[in-house]
């Protein structure tokens, strides 16, 4: 009877720690594709990885400083994984917000958004107007619905973004 007893109140603790560690939810966050809003889970860092495939993610400016990432790829497209090499657009030596605003590459979100899109990212660096750094960086975050990231549990990251400076 006492191993059954035991049996049981083990069971029961393994299964508030599932529960519980299923509900702690994870971080989700807001990122743009193609001008349409997407969404993702933000598993960070993988640590010893400086690369992977042909997946990138943009920063404009940093890690969500003044919006929110803009993606390469969606599940379904070919060259999509939930791995992205991390890269950081700043503006050129030179050049100001006002030339990105004027060039015809940025957003027709702005200022949410200055870039929604990878393909205005890279006429933007052709053009001169920004740089693109690889640090050697990769990040997990898997693309999700926008109702899986709004699940119970999870936690959203603020899509609240200060106004863009002159230079970033």
């Amino acid at each position: 009877m006492l191993r059954k007893v035991t049996a049981m109140t083990l069971i029961m603790a393994l299964s508030l720690l599932i529960v519980a560690s299923a509900s702690a939810g994870v971080s989700t966050a807001n990122g743009w594709y193609e001008g349409e809003e997407i969404y993702y889970i933000d598993h960070g860092v993988e640590e010893g990885v400086t690369a992977r495939g042909e997946n990138d993610i943009y920063l404009i400016g940093g890690n969500r400083v003044y919006q929110a990432q803009v993606v390469e790829f969606i599940p379904g497209e070919a060259g999509y994984s939930p791995h992205w090499n991390v890269k950081v657009v700043h503006t050129a030596e030179g050049v100001m917000l006002d030339d990105i605003l004027a060039s015809g590459y940025a957003s027709d979100l702005y200022p949410k958004a200055l870039f929604d899109n990878v393909e205005d990212i890279l006429g933007a660096e052709a053009a001169g107007l920004i740089t693109i750094d690889t640090p050697g960086i990769v990040v997990l975050c898997p693309v999700v619905s926008e109702h899986a990231a709004d699940a119970p549990g999870n936690m959203p990251l603020s899509e609240d973004f200060p106004p863009f400076p002159d230079t970033f």
